[in-house]
């Protein structure tokens, strides 16, 4: 089995791999040019020439000549552009003016062109003086309307923001992936050269040595760029746009900005925070025993941490094996992920010099996958991953680790992190924190109460709701249909989601006789399961999506009953992490007697 896998990891070569992956980026380029193109050519000669003009100083002018423009597209669609010629007098000097508007390119965004021109159309032929802006510096330069014109400007930022954001993101994927390939080749230039069956984990510089890195570098990098290129274009654009909008009383204009304020400074302190827990911990390291870690053996590990020792440190270790496929093209463009195998246990925590060690040991089944080379195009991948549970402490990483099927054991750490005495109450408070557990003769109950989750529930409204109010705000500032019923929809249903999270309850009895539940959603019955006891298959765990936190990434499960008819009745929900989900199961199953199914 292990030389068919091993044979399996060689089997892409890797030429035609970076020839798709330079296909990628030829694919991906006009997207971030588009984006590029949009906001050099649109957003960023709007801003500049607003911001300068708020200095031109008002002068009255007479207009000798107004023309609304229309133009039809080969679509169908009318766009529309304004043509005006005006005289205005400064300092004894007359000049002629004919620049309209900041935004000079046809479009069909709003009513604003239509407005100005029946406005300077009106002035010619009423013979009024109309009000122009002129610079002081050079009078010859003048404009008569210097909106900047909200809805079109954020229409270009969203389509600069798609498109370019969208190209940014794969090229800069292909070039971590590229740099990643050739950093982690020992001297040949062929990934495929290297003899994947001796000795493969000393092959990759980041293992070589056994003093393993965690992720913490690359997500502070990512942290600061994301909070970097959102704040240089969301202040300067706020500097110059919230003092109007609060002047005029505009205040839808003035929370959408705002809005964009507390993305960024939210996105500002979410950096900070990265960078303090990395000066806080250091660039902790993991040291194995066994080295690598082994399939058919062991996994153990030590970390050592800055930390004043106290007795009451929790650390939660995870161990996951994962499936990765890259998308090949050809209308699969998306890269999959599939959890294979997980476990999750306590580590060991003893002084050592001015800080911890924390020691862990897991038993890792022998048919699982060894790691795989990441540049291929479906390999198998490792990771471990370490949390504080104490209060007080915030420290969480993770860590890409070798396993293979070498079937080492560990020389010093004789303790299975999973069989921890501390988990069983860990897990226990933690189910606690989810669901009233009571006891009955023969079986239990339980009782999962509104707001259970209410932070998750919360975020995910404020999420909806954001993207509700920005598809209200294209729709009201002129936007395309589109957008408004788009960004809405979506809005709305996410509300909608977030809702019934935060008000719905589950109560569920069961016993050897069968099994009852009810659903109710803000006191209201919606839902009621009924099943006697020989209608039970069995009870089954189902992952269900998951919540990532730095470092950590916690699955959420489900307990299920499976019917002989096929059905399927929920009997807890949002239980975090796969030990706490296992153990009750384990609780429910030893109460009611029911038999656990496979995958549970």
């Amino acid at each position: 089995m292990t030389d068919a896998r091993a044979s399996r990891g060689r089997e892409a070569p890797q030429k035609p791999l970076l020839g798709g992956v330079w296909v990628l980026a030829l694919f991906a380029l006009p997207f971030a040019a588009a984006g590029v193109g949009i906001f050099l050519l649109m957003v960023a000669p709007a801003v500049y020439d607003w911001a300068r003009m708020q200095s031109w100083q008002p002068v009255a002018a007479q207009v000798e000549s107004a023309t609304l423009q229309s133009h039809h597209g080969s679509k169908g669609g009318t766009s529309h552009s304004v043509s005006v010629r005006y005289r205005y007098e400064v300092g004894g000097v007359t000049y002629i003016g004919q620049r309209a508007a900041i935004h000079e390119r046809p479009d069909n965004i709003g009513s604003f062109q239509e407005q100005l021109g029946r406005r300077l159309q009106g002035a010619q032929k009423t013979g009024a003086p109309v009000q122009v802006w002129v610079n002081p510096a050079k009078p010859a330069e003048s404009i008569a309307d210097r909106s900047l014109r909200p809805g079109l400007l954020g229409l270009a930022l969203g389509l600069a923001g798609l498109s370019g954001g969208f190209g940014m993101l794969v090229l800069a994927k292909i070039a971590r992936a590229v740099w990643s390939g050739h950093s982690a080749k020992p001297s040949s230039q062929d990934a495929d050269h290297i003899d994947e069956g001796a000795f493969p984990w000393l092959q990759r510089a980041q293992w070589a040595d056994n003093r393993i890195r965690s992720d913490q570098r690359e997500t502070l990098k990512t942290a600061w760029f994301i909070a970097l290129v959102w704040n240089a274009v969301s202040l300067p654009l706020m500097a110059l746009k919230l003092p109007g909008a609060w002047t005029r009383g505009s205040f839808v204009s003035f929370g959408a900005m705002a809005i964009f304020g507390v993305l960024g400074a939210g996105l500002f302190v979410w950096a900070v925070r990265a960078a303090l827990d990395a000066r806080r911990f250091g660039d902790a390291h993991l040291v194995l025993d066994p080295f690598p870690g082994a399939l058919g053996g062991h996994f153990g590990a030590t970390l050592a941490l800055p930390v004043p020792y106290t007795p009451d440190l929790v650390f939660l270790t995870r161990l996951l094996c994962t499936r990765y496929e890259k998308g090949r093209g050809r209308g699969n463009d998306e890269d999959n992920e599939q959890e294979l195998w997980r476990a999750e246990g306590l580590a060991h925590v003893q002084p050592q010099g001015d800080g911890v060690a924390v020691s862990f040991r897991f038993d890792v089944p022998a048919h699982l996958p060894a790691s795989g080379n990441p540049m291929a195009q479906e390999h198998h991948g490792w990771r471990l991953e370490v949390q504080s549970m104490t209060p007080g402490l915030k420290f969480a990483r993770g860590f890409v680790v070798p396993l293979y099927a070498t079937g080492f054991t560990s020389s010093r750490l004789s303790a299975d992190a999973t069989q921890h005495p501390g988990l069983h109450a860990l897990m226990s408070r933690e189910l606690s924190d989810l669901a009233s557990v009571q006891a009955l003769p023969g079986g239990m109950q339980l009782y999962f109460a509104i707001g259970r989750r209410w932070a998750a529930s919360l975020m995910v409204l404020v999420f909806g709701a954001i993207f509700a109010g920005a598809g209200w705000f294209a729709g009201a500032k002129g936007a395309p249909l589109l957008f408004p019923v788009m960004f809405c929809g979506a809005g709305f249903a996410i509300v909608l989601g977030g809702l019934y999270e935060l008000t719905n309850s589950l109560r569920v009895h069961i016993d050897r006789q069968g099994l009852w539940t009810e659903r109710r959603v803000l006191g209201f019955v919606t839902a009621r399961h009924q099943a006697r006891a020989e209608q039970v298959v069995g009870l089954r765990l189902k992952e269900g999506g998951g919540t990532r936190s730095g470092a950590s990434s916690v699955a959420n499960y489900r307990l299920v009953a499976q019917l002989q008819s096929g059905a399927r009745v929920t009997l807890a929900e949002g239980v975090r992490g796969l030990a706490a989900a296992r153990q009750l199961m384990q609780t429910v199953q030893s109460r009611s007697g029911y038999t656990a199914l496979d995958g549970a």
